[in-house]
C-alpha cells in the first residue's frame, strides 16, 4: 500500500515532494508529508481534499488512518 500511495501521489503531483511513512508496520496507517507546486494560492484544507481525492475510495477501507501535511511548492 505504501508504494501504491507514492505513486499516486507522484503521478497527481508532478513535481511534487512525497514521503509516506506507516506508522505502524501493518500497511492501514499512514502519514504522508507532501510539498507541491499545486498546492500554491490553495488553503490546507483545499491541499488536504486534493490529496484525498488522489488516494480516492481506498481512504477509509484500506487506508483507516491517514495523517497529512501539505504545503505548497515553488516552481524553481
Amino acid at each position: 500500500m505504501q508504494k501504491w500511495m507514492e505513486a499516486t501521489l507522484a503521478q497527481a503531483f508532478p513535481g511534487a515532494h512525497i514521503a509516506v511513512t506507516d506508522t505502524t508496520g501493518g500497511g492501514d496507517h499512514f502519514d504522508v508529508e507532501i510539498a507541491a507546486p499545486q498546492f500554491v494560492g490553495l488553503s490546507v484544507i483545499a491541499q488536504h481534499r486534493a490529496v484525498y481525492a488522489a488516494l480516492g475510495e481506498r481512504v477509509g477501507y484500506e487506508i483507516h488512518a491517514l495523517g497529512l501535511r501539505t504545503r505548497p511548492l515553488a516552481a524553481t
